[in-house]
């Protein structure tokens, strides 16, 4: 399952993109530093929108994983999103692409998943206060038509025109489901 991605986005064109979607962007810590990356792992940290229940958005760095809910658990970078309501919590994490591995043995074949029609693509996710400070995971979903072959679940994708339903707590959220087929490019990345 995910659990590295890319973001080469700014900032600037984050807050330019979510003005064309009628949602401003807030910096309640100040504008994030955000250097851009091709790798972004569980217990980095990444950049995060969150609803502030007023039409706006906080755009803020918060680290990927949820602590373990038992001691020896692993950190939960990945959640199953069929099944839950997701009523607080909810939140979005920008990527440029994303990556799988398929393979039993190392080096495993790294892909990449890129958008087809967009700069970047915004995972749903789910942020929690921990005693460490804010965490979130991802939600995940069924592969997609373009996935599928590489990898049986995918990051649950929030399409632009669903951004605000997502981001408002107040009302029900868009349905999560697979990516529609033409939506991503996938090929194997360069070894190095």
């Amino acid at each position: 399952m995910c659990n590295n991605y890319a973001m080469k986005v700014s900032p600037a064109t984050l807050m330019d993109s979510f003005a064309d979607a009628a949602i401003p962007l807030i910096f309640p810590e100040g504008m994030p530093n955000a250097e851009p990356t091709e790798s972004v792992r569980p217990t980095d940290p990444a950049l995060l929108i969150r609803g502030d229940g007023t039409g706006q958005a906080a755009l803020t760095s918060v680290r990927w994983g949820l602590p373990p809910s038992a001691p020896k658990r692993p950190l939960l970078i990945n959640m199953r999103s069929e099944g839950r309501s997701f009523t607080s919590g909810r939140a979005l994490v920008p990527a440029s692409w994303f990556y799988e591995y398929t393979g039993t043995k190392y080096p495993k074949t790294k892909w990449t998943i890129a958008p087809l029609d967009h700069d970047f693509i915004t995972f749903a996710a789910l942020c929690k206060a921990t005693s460490e400070g804010p965490r979130f995971s991802l939600l995940t979903v069924d592969a997609g038509p373009d996935i599928v072959g590489t990898y049986d679940r995918q990051p649950a994708v929030v399409a632009p025109d669903d951004w605000a339903a997502w981001l408002d707590e107040r009302v029900r959220p868009p349905h999560l489901g697979p990516s529609r087929a033409g939506t991503f490019r996938v090929f194997e990345s360069a070894k190095g």
